[in-house]
């Protein structure tokens, strides 16, 4: 009989089943509670129940580190698994919330904590692992754009996270995730009302990471993305040979290909 972490290993990778299916989903759903605890537990009002967020958020870190681990035992090489990038974000998200439990020093560290929201990275095996979404394959295109899409919304949240890690209780702008979302949007979208800045040596280290890689990595997609599905078919008009894959006129003249 199959060790359970094989056993739950080979679920993961079985989108063909029900039992499958709805263990990815339910995966999923704990992965969105997990950065909700997160997220919650930055704001005031959550005070009072920090030792509840933080017993739940380490009991959904104890299913994802099982669930890592049968990723590893599964894979034909747990070697490559574990070097591989998504499996070394997924186990860097879940050591804050385990390490607040066994070594509560470490573990509180607001900057650590915010390691957590690398945890987003978990919904890119959603559309991007195998080019399928839940069995729907994705054409070359779809896998592009989905890629522009989550790529925008990791930099924007772990901007967010990274800000909101080494500038809560020193910049009074930054009092909680929506503050620093809110910022993140703002600067990487090169807005720049002036109306929140970081004060903190690391803080601006962080908003200088992101800029260059919203003003370099996203350009570079949406270059890629209208590029993807582009056939030689040459315009007798106009010599164009560049064309969308299915095009029945000429993008650059209008003459019928």
């Amino acid at each position: 009989m199959d060790r359970p972490t094989r056993q739950f290993g080979r679920l993961l990778s079985d989108l063909d089943t029900w039992r499958g299916r709805y263990t990815s989903y339910l995966l999923y759903s704990l992965n969105v509670g997990f950065l909700l605890l997160y997220i919650v537990g930055t704001y005031e009002f959550a005070r009072p129940y920090q030792t509840q967020i933080i017993a739940a958020e380490f009991c959904l870190a104890l299913v994802f580190l099982f669930e890592y681990l049968s990723r590893l035992d599964y894979a034909d090489s747990a070697l490559d698994e574990a070097r591989s990038f998504y499996s070394v974000a997924d186990l860097l998200a879940i050591l804050p919330a385990l390490l607040i439990v066994f070594v509560p020093v470490v573990g509180q560290l607001a900057f650590f904590r915010s390691i957590q929201v690398l945890r987003v990275l978990r919904f890119t095996r959603i559309a991007l692992e195998d080019d399928n979404f839940f069995n729907y394959e994705l054409t070359s295109r779809q896998v592009v754009v989905a890629e522009l899409l989550i790529l925008i919304f990791i930099i924007l949240n772990l901007h967010a996270g990274a800000i909101y890690g080494v500038e809560a209780g020193v910049n009074e702008s930054f009092n909680n995730y929506g503050d620093t979302l809110y910022y993140s949007v703002v600067a990487l979208t090169t807005t720049g009302f002036g109306n929140a800045v970081p004060v903190t040596a690391a803080g601006k280290l962080a908003t200088s990471v992101a800029l260059i890689a919203a003003v370099t990595v996203i350009p570079w997609l949406v270059v890629r993305a209208r590029q993807t599905g582009e056939v030689d078919v040459r315009c007798d008009r106009c010599e164009n040979d560049k064309h969308y894959s299915g095009a029945n006129y000429c993008w650059r003249c209008g003459e019928a290909l």
